[in-house]
């Protein structure tokens, strides 16, 4: 990936995300039958963070940006919408406008 600090900061955000979904997993009483896991992908410029359901069912949760760590809503499985909804490098990690289901609208 990139360097020590986005690589840091990166794997505060994913534990975050992971940790927003598995919160609401739970307060909703769903089974572990069917739980979503997640996993990433380095691409040129986009860390594309992917909800994995099963070893199928994939969906794009969020990109972040590696040339300043900026969190994106996602436009579709290979490009990013514009507008940040929050940066890895704040103090809450890019985490404030997450859902367990992505990264949040622009309002």
């Amino acid at each position: 990936m990139q360097d020590a600090k986005f690589q840091d900061a990166f794997e505060k955000f994913f534990a975050g995300c992971s940790d927003i979904y598995n919160k609401y997993h739970e307060a909703c009483g769903y089974s572990d039958n069917n739980k979503t896991t997640f996993d990433y992908t380095v691409g040129r410029r986009y860390v594309k963070v992917l909800a994995v359901l099963g070893n199928v069912q994939r969906s794009v949760h969020c990109f972040v940006d590696t040339k300043n760590g900026d969190v994106l809503k996602s436009a579709g499985w290979s490009k990013p919408a514009k507008g940040a909804r929050g940066n890895i490098y704040n103090e809450d990690n890019g985490l404030g406008r997450m859902t367990p289901y992505g990264a949040g609208y622009n309002r």
